[in-house]
């Protein structure tokens, strides 16, 4: 585990390819992605592929790295990287524009990249927060991945309405896996 986060490429190249876990990249287009040099790209790259974290596959004459999903700290790693980068980083790093936010989460169906169903909801916020803002943000990170960010937001009163009640969105939302974000998931009980 010490060896994995062991240099600035290393890290790089995970938040790389835990950005999009789904897609493959050839050790030049890397190279070109994360602005380091290709030697040590291809020595981080297979490094991460002894280590389990990368696959490595030939297609034609061209070799690809992908995640694999069998890596044991696979969750851990996107985890992490839904954190720092995308939807997640942004909600974390500009939490204060957005208004006081008590909690916030990504549903596992969006930063695990699991098919989407309509309408399926991907991040969730509680608090006096800006609806401008939040619809920016959310529209500015999703056409970056070409899909449309479904979000939802209460009020810290609306959450203990809703939950007191049963809401059954809310209900369907809270039995659901996710990423906090911000706050504590006993805020949420």
């Amino acid at each position: 585990m010490k060896t994995l986060f062991s240099s600035r490429t290393k890290a790089k190249l995970i938040r790389l390819f835990f950005q999009n876990p789904n897609q493959r990249h050839h050790m030049r287009e890397a190279e070109r992605l994360v602005k380091e040099r290709i030697n040590s790209v291809r020595g981080a790259l297979l490094s991460l592929v002894s280590q389990g974290v990368l696959n490595k596959e030939r297609i034609g004459k061209k070799v690809f790295f992908r995640t694999n999903p069998d890596y044991i700290f696979y969750d851990e790693l996107l985890r992490m990287v839904a954190k720092e980068t995308g939807l997640g980083g942004r909600i974390i790093k500009e939490r204060l524009r957005l208004g006081k936010i008590k909690v916030a989460f990504l549903t596992a169906s969006y930063y695990q990249f699991w098919p989407r169903r309509d309408n399926e909801l991907d991040l969730f916020i509680v608090g006096n927060v800006s609806l401008a803002e939040v619809a920016k943000l959310a529209k500015e990170e999703g056409e970056g991945l070409g899909i449309e960010i479904n979000y939802s937001v209460m009020t810290p009163d609306e959450l203990t309405f809703r939950r007191k009640n049963k809401d059954p969105f809310l209900v369907e939302i809270l039995q659901k896996s996710r990423l906090m974000l911000i706050g504590k998931e006993d805020t949420l009980q």
